[in-house]
This record gives structure tokens, sequence and C-alpha cells, in this order.
């Protein structure tokens, strides 16, 4: 009787023979070692296993719990944010072994396109903060969002300001906008697109600085209040004056009457912030490139171009600092008269502009 017998390729995995000499001499170098080689393999299982718990994530809150004992909470706030809505999404999952210098570009480049370069400063810092926290304890053999490339270097590139330039766009973004019921925010936004402030200023308006009876509102221009402390005037047209009134009804102050106008309803005792209007400008009108400063831009050109208002007074509207010979003349005379005049003449066309589209949008 003859005894089959297996054949030695039936009893081994399928391996190459450059595979199976390091394997060999793998085992070689453990008996060396005086390493059982069923635990150098349990050791090896563990690393692998270790390094897929260690991902980006894991690693970004272990430093996160790190750097707390060093900064406020503003910062670690901030530090969660970008985290949360900008790096997590794309490479949180990811072992931070297996982090690559791509998938580090790829998110700067992203932000890079949407022209938000401050928060690409942000982010590449915090990727390379974990990166760094992760190298100092051995779990990734170098920092690899370290690397002085084309790509990871971010740049102030000044930029104007997107904004809508054609009157019946902005008549079709005002009938978005009256649709909008985001509180305190959406009634901010209609007195951003009616006042050519910047967004900044707006949101940082007071109570105290508001004459709801002189219609107007003074404050010092925060671009300009390390060279001059004088109050920029700006006058409030009928339109305004209704809203403010309105939201003067529920006007939390304190017992001299001072506050903010536009309260944040997710933290008391501050305004709300300049960003929350610039989502709720996008979430509106998703498919035109705008931010909330290029309302200043749109003021300029379309009341120049079709309302005729002088480009002198349009340019103290804007709290601009005049240039030449005649510039302290203007700013001392602010002409606020004609910028009163202008202020109505703006809303009114603006409320103009919105029953046009919104017998476009009928008849359609």
């Amino acid at each position: 009787m003859v005894r089959k017998t297996a054949s030695p390729s039936a009893l081994t995995p399928d391996i190459g023979l450059k595979e199976a000499r390091d394997i060999a001499r793998g085992a070689r170098r453990d008996v060396a070692n005086h390493t059982a080689p069923l635990k150098a393999k349990t050791a090896k299982i563990e690393a692998h296993l270790l390094n897929e718990v260690r991902t980006f994530e894991y690693v970004a809150k272990q430093w996160l719990t790190f750097k707390s004992a060093e900064l406020v909470s503003k910062s670690i706030a901030g530090f969660s944010g970008a985290l949360n809505n900008h790096i997590l999404a794309a490479i949180g999952k990811k072992p931070v072994s297996e982090i690559k210098r791509e998938h580090i570009t790829t998110i700067i480049t992203e932000l890079r396109r949407q022209r938000t370069m401050a928060m690409a400063r942000r982010v590449r810092t915090i990727i390379r903060a974990v990166l760094g926290f992760a190298e100092g304890r051995g779990w990734v053999e170098r920092n690899v969002a370290l690397s002085n490339i084309e790509e990871l270097k971010i740049r102030h590139i000044v930029t104007s300001n997107p904004a809508i330039e054609r009157p019946s766009d902005l008549g079709r973004f005002l009938l978005r906008l009256d649709d909008c019921n985001d509180g305190s925010v959406a009634t901010a936004m209609r007195l951003l697109v009616m006042l050519p402030v910047r967004p900044g200023e707006l949101v940082q308006m007071r109570w105290e600085d508001v004459d709801l009876v002189g219609a107007d509102w003074r404050y010092v221009v925060s671009k300009t209040k390390h060279l001059d402390k004088s109050k920029h005037i700006v006058p409030l047209p009928e339109q305004a004056l209704v809203l403010l009134r309105e939201l003067s009804k529920t006007r939390v102050v304190d017992e001299e009457g001072k506050g903010w106008v536009f309260v944040s309803p997710v933290y008391p005792g501050r305004p709300i912030n300049p960003t929350s209007m610039l989502k709720s400008f996008q979430r509106i009108w998703p498919e035109y490139d705008i931010t909330a400063h290029g309302f200043r831009a749109t003021y300029r050109t379309i009341a120049h171009e079709h309302l005729g208002i002088d480009p002198i007074v349009l340019e103290l509207s804007l709290s601009h600092r005049m240039p030449g010979a005649l510039g302290a003349v203007y700013a001392r005379a602010q002409l606020l008269a004609q910028r009163r005049e202008a202020a109505q003449q703006w809303a009114n066309y603006l409320d103009q502009l919105r029953q046009n589209a919104a017998r476009v949008t009928a008849d359609s």
C-alpha cells in the first residue's frame, strides 16, 4: 500500500521566496535573542492593534487633554472646532503612523481654495502639533506635517470680497433673506445689506450708541481706532429704525441702559459672531459666492452706478479715509445730510428690488 503524502505546497501558505527568507531570518533572530517565536508573534499582533487604536482622532484627544492645563477654555474650544469641522472627517479614523503628507495637503488645499487662509493656518498648526505629540511618544517615526513643501505654505493673499453686483440678483437675494428665521442673526443680516458697515462692527453694535429718535448710530471704527478715536456716524433710514425698534422690545441692558444689540443665543453676555452671518448667507444663496463683507462693495457699486450717489458721499458712508489734500476737509465736514439722504435712498431702492424680484417670481 502506497501512503499518499501531501506536497509541501499544499501545507504551506502561498508566499514568495523573499518573504520566506525574511520569515526565516526573523525566526533565527528571535532564537538568537532568546525570544520565543510565539511571544514575538504575539508582540507583533499587539503592536499592530495599538497602531490601529492610535488614530489621529485618538491622538488629537490626548493632545487636547495634555494642552488643557496651559490653555484657556476659549483656545481649547477653537482647536476642537477646527478639528471637528476641517480635520477629523478627512483623517480622524486613520492611524497616525499611516498619515501621509498627501493627506494633509489635501485638507490645506481645500481651505486655500475656499480662501479661508486664517483657518488653513490654524489647521496646519493643529495637525503639526498633534503629529508632534505622537512623535514625542514614539507613535510615529517622524512628523510629516513639518515638511517644508509648497502645498503646506500658506501666504497671506489679498483678495477682494465676493459680492453681488447686479441689482436683479440683489433683489432675489433679499427675497430669500425674508424667508430666513434665524432670530437676531437674520435681523443683523438685513441691517448689513442696508447699512454699509463692516460685519465685525455691526455685531458689536450697542444700545447706548444707538439713537432711535435722532436716527443715527455712533461708534469708533474698528479698523482705524488706533489712529482716530472720534466716532463714525451712521445715519439710520426708516427701514433700519423699524428693525431696531422691534429688537428694542426684548433688549437686555444693564442699569445704565448699556448692552449688545445682537446678543448671542449661545453665549449670554456676548454679541453674535460675524461667522454666523456668513454661514447664513451661504445657506440662503449657496450658488452665489458672497461674503458678509462683500455687501460694502455691493453698496458702493450699485449705489453709484444705478442711483448716481456721489462717490465722496459713498466713501464717507463706508468710513474710508479720503486721500489727498481734501481728505481732512471731507473728514471734518462728514457730509452728514448728504449721507442721510443717501442712506434712505439706498434703503428705498432695496425695497424696490425686492418687489421687482417678487413680481418676476410670481410671473414665472
